[in-house]
């Protein structure tokens, strides 16, 4: 019983793990096209005024992080193309919500780790480690709340539905993205 706990504690918490680092690349490369654009005066950007070295400086970090956690969602369990089968609907429910908790508190330690370290970096830099309080905001309150219930739900799809049960993983990315995007803006 203990091993089969385990086991969907680990997939849980990579699921979790893998979907926020989605989350939290697709926000940072997002971020690092929006500077690209302001700095070069395509659109407009409340960021205010910076020089060109920082505009592409920043450009470039952000995008590197970004596609950085990219690359390793797609190596772990998600890319591997790992699922929770033999579990219950509530049994994985429970683990996710667990998982994501756990997910997002890990996101607003980092959060705390980086303010400190980068105050005096240019202000898109600075949004750019705000994405990773509003990724363990995001996955400490409405994930749980909002995103778990709605993945089970698409898992739990009658058997005529079948293709809607693949879904689960992509509920949970769009829930948290848009409400990272939220709490970010």
């Amino acid at each position: 019983m203990l091993k089969r706990y385990a086991i969907l504690a680990y997939g849980a918490i990579g699921t979790m793990v893998d979907v926020g680092l989605m989350v939290l690349g697709s926000l940072l490369v997002g971020l690092s096209v929006a500077v690209l654009l302001g700095g070069f005066g395509l659109v407009e950007v409340t960021a205010g005024t910076f020089s060109t070295g920082e505009m592409l400086i920043s450009a470039i970090v952000l995008s590197v992080v970004g596609l950085f956690c990219l690359g390793v969602a797609a190596e772990g369990p998600l890319g591997r193309g790992r699922r929770l089968v033999g579990f219950t609907v509530w049994e994985v429910g429970i683990g996710r919500t667990l998982a994501v908790f756990v997910a997002g508190l890990a996101s607003l330690l980092l959060y705390d780790f980086f303010v400190g370290l980068l105050e005096w970096v240019p202000s898109p830099l600075y949004k750019g480690v705000e994405g990773f309080r509003a990724v363990g905001i995001a996955g400490m309150t409405v994930m749980p709340l909002l995103g778990v219930p709605l993945s089970l739900l698409v898992r739990s799809a009658p058997d005529r539905d079948a293709w809607v049960r693949q879904a689960d993983i992509p509920v949970l990315f769009v829930v948290w993205t848009v409400t990272a995007m939220i709490i970010l803006t």
